[in-house]
């Protein structure tokens, strides 16, 4: 079943993202755009590689400000609210958002994050489908390329 959050790989750990109203209206007057005009502005120059099924991106064919990529990891952290550290669960407050964002987005170059923004902006507008805990993503991907021919 599909649902609106998405857990990553990010930072130290693996982090719970979701955007949920509130953090949508943040992130709209962050970045001063609708979320449906930062969804496009974030996937403009995005492809999804057929064989992994993640999310490549060419960043010279994107419109992507700094901000969308900022701002859409940051309001999806603390929306999230928790992630798991070595196998520990941490709380995520604005203050531990802030430093993650702070620590493992700024200093480092936007394609590393921009995969990430659009990860949580998918899930949040189009929805994600985990795998099933017996079946890994791996063996997911060729099964969701082979769903993407047949339906267009």
């Amino acid at each position: 079943m599909a649902t609106n959050t998405i857990e990553l790989e990010f930072a130290d750990g693996v982090y719970l993202f979701a955007l949920p109203l509130e953090r949508i209206d943040e992130l709209q007057t962050k970045c001063k755009i609708g979320i449906g005009g930062l969804f496009q502005r974030l996937l403009k120059g995005c492809i999804t590689d057929p064989l992994t099924g993640q999310v490549i991106g060419n960043p010279a064919a994107s419109e992507f400000y700094a901000v969308d990529i900022i701002e859409t990891l940051k309001q999806g952290l603390i929306g999230g609210g928790r992630g798991s550290v070595d196998g520990v669960e941490v709380k995520v407050t604005p203050l531990i958002a802030n430093q993650l964002i702070r620590n493992y987005v700024l200093d480092r170059p936007l394609a590393e994050s921009w995969s990430l923004a659009v990860s949580v902006l998918v899930a949040c507008i189009v929805g994600y489908d985990p795998p099933k805990k017996d079946e890994p993503a791996e063996e997911r991907a060729p099964e969701m390329a082979k769903e993407q021919t047949t339906d267009a």
